[in-house]
């Protein structure tokens, strides 16, 4: 694999907190109002009984959604889906997105009962096919051995789940696929969920903690 190759295709954060934030015609136009000022546009807006969605479908497109999964519980969801931009841009952005929910949904007793994220990225390898290299150089296991299927594999992968400790209060999945749309290539997502309560937005080091995971841990077992 070529560490140097990566190209990221998507991030997203997730909150759960309480108190619900209330979702009305009012919050929906306070919001708007909020989010223009921290200097973030979108081109779509929707209103739904329990949910405000926000979404910029331009070339760098970014979603965010405020809902209540039920009556004691908010979330504010908000998404990269197709990056384009670096992670530092999207820290930025989720960050000014945060501020204005702050504003709008003003609460000294909030609390972050959970939050998690997610990011997906490819790479390319030195092999014509990733599942070959993942298979074969990484875990030494022979072509033949496939052969039990009786028909040519296309892709494949492995998938690791890390419970969180006492030390590291963090609960991890891996994936290590190749890419089906492109089987040069090698695909990982990474998702952490931190379930350690917080007063506060952590996006920053939320993604920090990921980036440096994936390049001394998840790089590491991959290049053996």
């Amino acid at each position: 694999m070529k560490p140097q190759s990566r190209r990221l295709l998507h991030i997203g954060m997730n909150f759960f907190v309480i108190p619900a934030p209330q979702i009305t015609a009012k919050t929906f136009l306070a919001f708007q109002q909020a989010i223009i000022s921290q200097g973030l546009d979108f081109n779509k807006t929707d209103l739904l009984p329990n949910q405000i969605a926000l979404l910029r479908t331009s070339t760098s497109p970014f979603q965010i959604s405020i809902g209540t999964p039920d009556r004691q519980i908010g979330q504010i969801l908000i998404v990269a889906p197709e990056l384009v931009t670096p992670i530092s841009i999207f820290t930025k952005e989720a960050e000014a997105a945060l501020r204005a929910f702050e504003e709008v949904w003003i609460g000294q007793n909030r609390q972050i009962i959970q939050s998690d994220a997610t990011i997906r990225e490819l790479y390319e390898t030195t092999s014509q096919h990733a599942f070959q290299e993942l298979w074969e150089n990484r875990l030494g296991q022979s072509s033949q051995g496939l052969g039990t299927f009786g028909k040519p594999i296309r892709g494949g992968g492995l998938r690791f789940v890390m419970d969180p400790t006492e030390e590291d209060p963090v609960q991890a999945e891996i994936k290590i696929e190749s890419y089906l749309q492109d089987t040069s290539k090698i695909f990982i997502e990474t998702q952490f969920v931190w379930v350690k309560q917080s007063a506060d937005f952590h996006v920053n080091e939320h993604l920090e903690a990921m980036n440096e995971f994936i390049n001394q841990k998840v790089l590491k077992f991959i290049s053996g």
